[in-house]
């Protein structure tokens, strides 16, 4: 387990998002930015937050953020500039695509995780490399993945001393659920408000 103190939350945002054709998570899903239901939880938690994005427009948000150290390299550039920022021994990555994370998601992640391993969130399919603990001690590995240009995280995760949260087992697959068109925006706006 991992004590909430030893953890900083970055939100990766702010991305080219080709098919959604705009930036995700500015976009409202139910009325408010998809980012901001994020923010708004991890408030609840008390749990110290910052956004990766080069667009300026995340800080009307209120917290810190931080542009990628080695740009243009995907979710892998950004999860290596929160690595760097953090000056927790633990860093929580999160996509700003995933509005339905929720505080049992987030808490049974905390729970699970080890110190210097990855814990990585799981629907039973594949590994959600976006809703994970990455220690700050993988800093090394993940700058010589970048340059090496392989990056995609879950070859990277798989390659690391890791954990596995199945939230399948939990009945909290949801939490996972990420929107990158606007129909998928459309689908997930109307499943959160049949489930209300």
């Amino acid at each position: 387990m991992i004590e909430k103190e030893a953890i900083e939350v970055f939100i990766l945002a702010g991305g080219e998002s080709k098919r959604m054709g705009t930036d995700k998570g500015l976009l409202n899903f139910q009325g408010t930015p998809m980012i901001l239901h994020i923010i708004k939880l991890l408030d609840t938690l008390n749990l110290k937050t910052s956004i990766i994005s080069s667009n300026k427009e995340y800080l009307k948000f209120g917290k810190p953020l931080y542009t990628d150290i080695i740009p243009k390299k995907g979710p892998m550039g950004g999860l290596y500039a929160a690595l760097e920022y953090s000056k927790a021994p633990m860093v929580l990555l999160l996509a700003c695509d995933m509005p339905s994370i929720n505080k049992e998601g987030i808490q049974s992640l905390m729970t699970v995780a080890e110190p210097g391993k990855i814990t990585v969130a799981t629907d039973s399919e594949r590994i959600s490399p976006l809703f994970a603990c990455y220690p700050k001690s993988v800093i090394e590995i993940v700058e010589k993945a970048i340059l090496a240009d392989e990056l995609k995280m879950q070859d990277f995760v798989s390659k690391q001393p890791h954990v596995i949260l199945n939230l399948n087992a939990l009945e909290n697959t949801a939490v996972l659920r990420n929107i990158n068109t606007r129909e998928q925006l459309k689908a997930a706006e109307n499943t959160e408000t049949d489930g209300e």
